[in-house]
């Protein structure tokens, strides 16, 4: 089993470890993991304990809003209630939290990181940020499509913006990829969104390719080639 340490950090007496049981985590499934709670001298009276899963929001140069680079909890789990740990007691506290699909992939400069903080006494103890590699094998399956057809990704692809809202994603979190052939064929899509939309723009022209995941992806592929190949 891969144990991943991502924080480890003393608070009073006590010191807290967050593992993940797998090196790689996966939208749409669950994440698995479990905080180690170490006693010292004395008991310790925790009230919450909680993990953020943050990422970080991307500004262009041009933009004329006052957003700039920001970072933002995606996804945050409250792992216990209050909780009393012992002088020179261990304790661990399993979890499992489902990965939504409006959480972004890691991908070149978009990082995706993990926080823990931990309420004692009603003060917070927040640690630093640690990397976590987030993938999508549906993602990972139509870059690879599209970059086999001579597209390259732009500087920009893959990066989060700020947003607004929506109802299908409550996060000001959005991943968009973007890539262009030698003859300024230009794709376009969403990442963090559970179903595909992939825009096509082509000579002034722009088409639209939805990919499914319900649906077999060889078929889907196939009718995104006939654009592009146009």
């Amino acid at each position: 089993m891969f144990e991943k340490l991502l924080s480890s950090f003393g608070v009073g007496s006590a010191k807290v470890n967050t593992v993940l049981l797998e090196e790689r985590i996966e939208r749409g499934k669950e994440m698995k993991g479990e905080v180690h709670i170490f006693g010292g001298k004395t008991d310790q009276k925790i009230s919450k304990i909680y993990i953020h899963i943050d990422s970080e929001f991307h500004k262009d140069e041009d933009d004329t809003t006052e957003f700039r680079d920001i970072t933002e909890p995606i996804l945050e789990i409250e792992i216990t209630d209050e909780l009393t740990v012992k002088a020179n007691e261990e304790k661990v506290v399993p979890f499992t939290v489902y990965l939504p699909y409006y959480l972004p992939v890691t991908f070149g400069d978009q990082k995706v990181t993990i926080q823990t903080e931990v309420d004692i006494s009603l003060l917070n103890h927040p640690i630093d940020h640690h990397d976590v590699t987030v993938t999508d094998q549906t993602i990972e399956n139509v870059l690879s499509y599209i970059e086999g057809l001579g597209f390259s990704h732009t500087a920009k692809s893959g990066l989060c913006r700020h947003r607004r809202t929506a109802e299908t994603n409550p996060t000001h979190c959005l991943q968009t990829f973007q890539l262009v052939n030698q003859d300024g064929v230009k794709v376009h899509f969403v990442g963090n969104e559970e179903d595909l939309h992939i825009y096509v723009y082509d000579k002034g022209l722009v088409h639209h390719c939805p990919v499914y995941r319900n649906k077999e992806l060889g078929e889907q592929m196939e009718k995104l080639r006939e654009l592009l190949e146009k």
